[in-house]
C-alpha cells in the first residue's frame, strides 16, 4: 500500500464512478425466464484492470459494479457476488496486461480484455447454475435454458466490451502514467 499515491487513488475513484455510471447505459431485455440487460459496465471494469493493474483495477471495477447493484432493488442481493466477479474480471485483465513488460500493443490489450471478460462470463454463468439448480431447485433443463439465454447476452456484451475496452485503452495508456 506504500505505492498508493493521491494520483492512483484519484484514478481508482474515477474508474469506480465510471463502472457504476456505465451500468446505466443499458438496454433491458425481457425473456420468458426473467429480465436481463445489455450494458456497458464491463468496458470500464476491463479498462480499470488494464490501466490500474490487477489490485487497484479489480477494486475499482468491483466497487463500481457492486454499488450499481446496491442502488437497484432488482440487483441488490447480487452486490456481493457482483463485487467478487467484477473484481476478478478486472484483476485478470490487469494481471495479463501488466505481467509482460514492453510496448503497450493492441494485441496484448485485446488478449487481456478477452481473458478478463471470459473469466467473468464463466463466473456469472456458474453463479446462475448454482443459484437456479441448487438453491431455487429448478430442473436441470430449466436451469440450462436460462444459462443459454444469459450466455447469449453475456457473449454479445463481452465481445462489445472487449472491442470498446481495447479501443479506449490505447490512448488512455499513453495519457495515464503512474511512475
Amino acid at each position: 500500500m506504500k505505492n498508493l499515491t493521491t494520483k492512483k487513488l484519484t484514478y481508482i475513484g474515477l474508474f469506480t464512478a465510471l463502472a457504476f455510471l456505465s451500468n446505466y447505459l443499458q438496454i433491458p431485455l425481457v425473456t420468458p425466464l426473467g429480465n436481463t440487460r445489455f450494458h456497458l459496465g464491463n468496458v470500464f471494469c476491463l479498462l480499470a484492470g488494464i490501466i490500474l493493474g490487477p489490485l487497484y483495477g479489480g477494486l475499482a471495477g468491483g466497487l463500481g459494479a457492486a454499488l450499481f447493484d446496491l442502488f437497484d432493488p432488482v440487483y441488490f442481493t447480487s452486490a456481493p457476488s457482483t463485487f467478487i466477479n467484477k473484481f476478478i474480471m478486472a484483476a485478470i485483465a490487469g494481471y495479463i496486461f501488466h505481467k509482460k513488460s514492453g510496448e503497450n500493443n493492441k494485441l496484448r490489450i485485446a488478449i487481456a480484455a478477452a481473458c478478463g471478460q471470459l473469466a467473468y462470463i464463466l463466473l456469472y454463468l456458474s453463479k446462475t447454475y448454482i443459484e437456479n439448480y441448487f438453491i431455487l431447485d429448478l430442473t436441470r433443463e430449466a436451469t440450462m435454458v436460462e444459462i443459454v439465454q444469459k450466455a447469449g447476452v453475456s457473449l454479445t456484451n463481452g465481445v462489445i466490451s472487449i472491442i470498446f475496452a481495447t479501443i479506449l485503452a490505447i490512448p488512455l495508456l499513453k495519457a495515464v502514467k503512474f511512475e
